[in-house]
Parts: structure tokens; C-alpha cells; sequence
């Protein structure tokens, strides 16, 4: 059987480094796809060195003909595509609304919004063929909560909230899985460089108490190889009791039942 193939949109760094490794850990040969292609390099000679399959790329999703050609080349390469993470995203501006740079404004929303929105483009035509398929969005706490100094994040993530509720109810009836998903604070370089600003309550928090990238990459993996069927269109909330002791009772699964 042909092994699995996962692309990972912002794959060179943080949640969606950790990602591209736990989907290895699975038997997923893996697209890393990001803006700095030595990055992605690193992270793929990680996966190479467990001994999965990578494919390392430049990809500024803001771009719509770069992520087109991203999703093409993971097919050219390996034939198949059966998940899709997007978890590439900035935060700045940080800054009330009236000092925030309209460009710099708008640059996070092409990223963290348009730019799943060109992902999901790309590989719905896919995933409508064989009619399988699992995009994840990487959701935050922030799409539901007016943090001040945060619009352009804020308004991206409930944008992206509401574009994973519409996918879900374009693909409802098929075997396509559409998850938004909240990781909560994790201990990345973008937070800890969100949190050097002073503008809201969360810059008050400790990030050495906020999970490793890898806690919640586990989930998605998990995500991606168990394709619930109820959780599709909702927002998956990493911290949610009832959602981690899913995580933990759950059987581990083989490629062969996971794939279809």
C-alpha cells in the first residue's frame, strides 16, 4: 500500500515542524512547505533521519501560484495527497488598531487567512476525486475573544473559524474531513515574540508553562490517521477535557485502517 501523504503549509518551525515529525512517527511521507527552504530542509533531513519520506519546499502561502505549485508538486512526487495542515501565520501588527500599518494589516490577514483559503483551493479537487481527504486549520482562541492590540490576528482567525464551517458543509455527505483547530498557548518563537508586547492580558503569561510544540502536533496526527466524523466543521480544542481523554482512550490505529 502507497504510504500516506501529508503537506504542512508553515511546516519550517514550531507547531507545524512538530507536526511534519509526529505524521512521520505514522507512516506519512510528508511536503514541508514554507517561506525560508533551508528550513524546511532541516525539518525534512529530521523526518529522513527517523527514517520517513520528505519533500522540503519554498512556499509563501500569501501567494496563490506558490501554494498551487505546492500542492502540485506533492503529487508529482508522490502521487497522492491525504492531508493538509495549515499552520502557516504571523501576529504583527500588534498594536492598537489606529497605530497597526495597513499593509502590515493586511499582510497577516493574505497570510493566515488567504492563504488556507489557496491551500484548500488547490486541494479540494483532489480530495474530491477520491473522494477522501483531511484539511486542518489551525484555529485559535482568539477567533472568539476581542483581544486588544490583536485585530489583524483576531479578525484572520475568525475568519478562518467561519472558512472551515463553509467547507465543511460544501463536503458534508463525502469522506472529506475539515477540523479548525485551537492548540492553546504552546511554547513557540511566535508567542514568545507576541508576548514582548505589552498590549493585552496575555503578555502577563509565563511561556514556560504553555505546552510543547509537540503536544499538540501529537493531536493532529491524530486527527489526520482517526478522521472523526463528529468533529468535522467544529473547532477541535486541544485543551478540552473530553477531547484529550478521546486522545488518550483512543486505540492506535494502522496506515492500512486509517488510509482509505
Amino acid at each position: 500500500m502507497t504510504s500516506p501523504v501529508g503537506i504542512v503549509f508553515g511546516g519550517s518551525h514550531g507547531i507545524g515542524a512538530a507536526t511534519a515529525l509526529a505524521l512521520t512517527e505514522h507512516g506519512v511521507s510528508v511536503v514541508v512547505a514554507a517561506r525560508s527552504e533551508s528550513s524546511c530542509h532541516l525539518v525534512a533531513d529530521k523526518v529522513m533521519a527517523r527514517g520517513g519520506k520528505a519533500l522540503a519546499m519554498s512556499c509563501d502561502v500569501s501567494h496563490n501560484d506558490q501554494v498551487d505549485a505546492a500542492i502540485a508538486l506533492a503529487m508529482q512526487r508522490f502521487g497522492r495527497l491525504d492531508y493538509v495542515i495549515n499552520s502557516a501565520g504571523v501576529m504583527d501588527p500588534l498594536a492598537p488598531i489606529e497605530e497597526c500599518p495597513p499593509d502590515a494589516w493586511a499582510r497577516c490577514i493574505e497570510i493566515n487567512l488567504n492563504g488556507s483559503f489557496y491551500a484548500c483551493h488547490a486541494a479540494l479537487p483532489i480530495f474530491r476525486a477520491q473522494n477522501s481527504g483531511v484539511i486542518i486549520n489551525l484555529s485559535s482562541g482568539a477567533a472568539f475573544h476581542a483581544l486588544e492590540g490583536w485585530s489583524a490576528y483576531c479578525a484572520a482567525k475568525a475568519g478562518l473559524a467561519m472558512l472551515t464551517r463553509v467547507l465543511a458543509a460544501e463536503t458534508a455527505g463525502s469522506d472529506i474531513r475539515v477540523y479548525s483547530f485551537q492548540p492553546g498557548m504552546v511554547n513557540t518563537e511566535l508567542t514568545r515574540s507576541a508576548l514582548q508586547h505589552k498590549v493585552n492580558r496575555i503578555a502577563d503569561l509565563d511561556p514556560a508553562t504553555f505546552d510543547p510544540p509537540a503536544a499538540p502536533a501529537a493531536a493532529i496526527a491524530w486527527l489526520c490517521l482517526h478522521r472523526p466524523r463528529d468533529l468535522s466543521g467544529s473547532e477541535v480544542v486541544f485543551t478540552d477535557p473530553a477531547f484529550k481523554a478521546r486522545l488518550s482512550h483512543s486505540s492506535k490505529m494502522s496506515i492500512s485502517e486509517c488510509v482509505s
